[in-house]
């Protein structure tokens, strides 16, 4: 068992490694958890808080476990991300060994770690199982619930004490990560009450006293951190089940479950669980509450694969008990000696389609390339202030990628036009949409691919790419889909920003006796313009050089009219001697 849990984790932690970027379902746990290690003064949460707030119970405990080993050893930001996904990869791994040993109870060793190698064979529990979803960060807790109910149901005298710790772990988890897991659980419940092993009092009991215990944790502890009191969850609950807002997001027919869902992440276990079902009582008796669970979610409009994770490991460990009996029966019968050959042809056919499905997924991150490969380019520059758009934000530039503590970065949402982002003084901007921006302002310095397209080579194809040493029968076509740019004279172009942004600009120094008394003298005539002091903002001598550039004046103060420089505090006092700044501030 050992081993194949370490193959299982070390296939994880591969992944990782190879894909260490995220997407933006993973981003607030994740943020959080950069949040709370790093101590920052202002949580990311607060001006990203997305559609419905999030418990930080989670990414607290990534966090607690990670700060310890990030102050030992010093880490690079995109590696401590790189931990945190590892320490969530381990609470899975450790939860399915838990799971394991309850499959061991009903049904053997054997199937056991075929159930654990069959999980090997699929993408999504694999690739998923270090990513901070909220699904994923539930399914330790589901899979150690799901333990003590497959003990309960190969165990008489321990059966109460079993159903009693699946009823608390999966009411914590419904109550605190996923709502889902709570119609799991009554479906169990359910289940275990028809079957007659629990009586309505002691469940009642227990969900009582624990879903009390677990709102005062979760309830004071992520009303302090989002600044107000609140249930997570429960909004969670309220805005996908009630409102039914997920909706919003897509809809799929009613058997998109069994039909798609289910095949792919289940792949060659999915006919061999479903033959399970058919052939064996006690698969039915294990299988029987996912079916259930898996038709009531299919009922809502909205569909996703992780509504249905938790399911996937019981789905696997009914394959297994296939595999197991066939193992058996090989030495009895040619037949059962085929079966098992074609059992283990399929498990291998579908490892390699895993290993394809991660190929394509992790050509997907085109945001954290970017960030990545921009501090690679400007690394010997001492200040850049970059924007990333929201493509750029969606695809994986998460706050570890914000490695340059001299840097400044934005996700600003609210620019919609190039005077925006001239405005707010970006050096640099990430986007999927370069046809925005002045090609005269602005130069491309990289052009991010993505996949654009999975492609089955054609014969003629495949044997041209066998004579270059490829011999895969895929081809993954990429494509451009963000792009750097860089401002090609930035104080030139700030300042011709802020020349026909306001019809008067001062540009001073704060300290200059000059720029004192021109600040005195233009008083008297206009009392709102625009004040540059020179000396107070970054870069301020680049900012003087572009003035030489533009007005051949080295010295301050310098004011502007409508673009037009007037000169400095001597030109100014002529001026106004000559009663020739009365109409300063009229056009």
């Amino acid at each position: 068992m050992k081993l194949v849990l370490g193959c299982l984790f070390a296939l994880i932690v591969l992944e990782a490694y190879f894909a260490p970027f995220t997407k933006v379902e993973e981003s607030f746990n994740l943020q959080a958890t950069f949040d709370i290690i790093h101590q920052v003064d202002q949580f990311d949460h607060v001006q990203f808080p997305g559609v419905v707030p999030r418990t930080f119970v989670g990414a607290s405990l990534l966090s607690l476990f990670a700060w310890p080993l990030i102050q030992i050893i010093q880490l690079s930001f995109i590696d401590q991300q790189v931990l945190i996904r590892v320490i969530l990869s381990t609470f899975v791994v450790l939860s399915l060994g838990k799971f394991a040993f309850g499959v061991k109870s009903l049904f053997g060793s054997t199937t056991a770690n075929l159930t654990i190698m069959l999980m090997i064979c699929q993408f999504h529990l694999v690739f998923w199982s270090s990513r901070t979803l909220p699904n994923t960060l539930a399914l330790p807790w589901v899979m150690l619930g799901l333990s003590h109910w497959l003990c309960s149901l190969s165990q008489f005298s321990g059966r109460t004490y079993h159903l009693n710790r699946t009823i608390r772990y999966l009411t914590f988890t419904g109550i605190v990560f996923r709502f889902e897991v709570g119609i799991l659980l009554v479906i169990l419940l359910a289940s275990e009450y028809i079957h007659a092993t629990i009586t309505l009092s002691a469940i009642l009991k227990q969900l009582i006293t624990t879903s009390i215990i677990t709102l005062l944790i979760t309830v004071p502890f992520d009303s302090y951190l989002w600044n107000t009191w609140l249930w997570p969850e429960g909004m969670v609950f309220y805005f996908n089940a009630i409102l039914n807002k997920s909706s919003e997001w897509g809809t799929l027919p009613f058997h998109a479950y069994f039909t798609s869902f289910l095949p792919r992440l289940l792949l060659v276990s999915y006919p061999l669980a479903c033959f399970a079902f058919i052939t064996n009582g006690r698969v039915r008796r294990m299988l029987m509450p996912m079916i259930i669970y898996i038709a009531l979610f299919s009922f809502m409009p909205h569909k996703e694969w992780r509504f249905i994770i938790y399911t996937i490991p019981v789905f696997t460990a009914a394959a297994a008990t296939c595999v197991s009996k066939s193992i058996h029966a090989a030495s009895r019968s040619w037949l059962n000696r085929i079966l098992l050959l074609v059992m283990l042809v399929g498990a291998a056919a579908s490892f390699a389609i895993a290993i394809t499905m991660f190929q394509v997924s992790r050509l997907n991150y085109p945001g954290g390339e970017a960030l990545f490969t921009l501090h690679e380019i400007e690394k010997n520059t001492p200040y850049i202030h970059v924007h990333m758009d929201a493509d750029t934000a969606m695809t994986g530039a998460s706050l570890y990628g914000q490695s340059n503590p001299n840097w400044s970065y934005s996700k600003n949402e609210t620019h919609k036009v190039q005077d925006d982002f001239l405005d707010a003084r970006y050096t640099h901007i990430i986007t999927a949409n370069p046809e925005n921006f002045d090609t005269s302002l602005f130069e491309i310095i990289d052009e991010t691919y993505g996949l654009d397209k999975v492609k089955v080579k054609s014969l003629h194809e495949y044997k041209k790419s066998i004579q270059n040493h490829d011999i895969s029968p895929i081809e993954f076509r990429m494509a451009p889909k963000l792009y750097t740019l860089r401002l090609i004279n930035p104080q030139k172009t700030w300042i011709q920003t802020m020349l026909r942004k306001y019809p008067v600009v001062l540009y001073s120094k704060s300290y200059c006796p000059y720029c004192m008394a021109a600040k005195q003298l233009i008083s008297k005539y206009c009392k709102d313009i625009e004040i540059i002091e020179v000396d107070r903002q970054k870069n301020g001598n680049e900012i003087r050089d572009a003035l030489i550039e533009l007005t051949g004046q080295r010295t301050f103060p310098n004011l502007f009219k409508n673009g037009k420089s007037l000169g400095g505090y001597d030109r100014l006092s002529e001026l106004d001697r000559e009663g020739k700044l009365a109409g300063l501030c009229y056009s």
